[in-house]
């Protein structure tokens, strides 16, 4: 990965955080309930009124999906996505940096509320996002690396 220019990177991580926002986040599945009898009664009559047993039948209940666009994360992914993308085409400064930094700390978050939810494809996605760009903004410059460093203050 550290071969790759930081523009590829930063572009390659704003599509992971957006992938993420149409892949399915939950699943329920469907059900069939149990059906029922209804027991009749013959017994106080004479022949003229009687009442036979009643099969109810069970119901179907469909399950549901929840996607990343539904899901609690879809702020922090479209906040780092967006972020991400901006900070991509822009050239490399202290400013830059740190929204960069914001968008891996909503990363970060929202590959937390995937790992909570369990929901693996978007922890797939996510990971490989946030392995691109962290280095990058995170880690200590070794030869002034991709951003520009602050100016110290004298």
């Amino acid at each position: 990965m550290a071969g790759l220019p930081t523009r590829l990177r930063l572009a390659i991580s704003a599509g992971l955080c957006a992938l993420p926002l149409g892949l399915v986040w939950s699943a329920s599945p469907g059900f069939l309930t149990a059906g029922y009898i209804i027991y009749g009664d013959c017994g106080y009559t004479e022949d003229t009124y009687c009442t036979t047993d009643t099969y109810i039948p069970g119901a179907y209940i469909p399950g549901s999906q929840a996607v990343g666009a539904q899901a609690a994360a879809r702020v922090f992914l479209v906040f780092a996505a967006l972020v991400l993308a901006y900070v991509a085409t822009r050239d490399r400064t202290a400013r830059t940096k740190r929204l960069a930094r914001a968008a891996t700390i909503g990363i970060g978050a929202a590959l937390a509320l995937a790992l909570a939810g369990r929901a693996v494809p978007a922890v797939i996605c996510l990971a490989p996002a946030l392995a691109l760009t962290a280095p990058l903004v995170w880690g200590r410059p070794r030869n002034q690396g991709a951003f520009v460093p602050e100016q110290p203050s004298r």
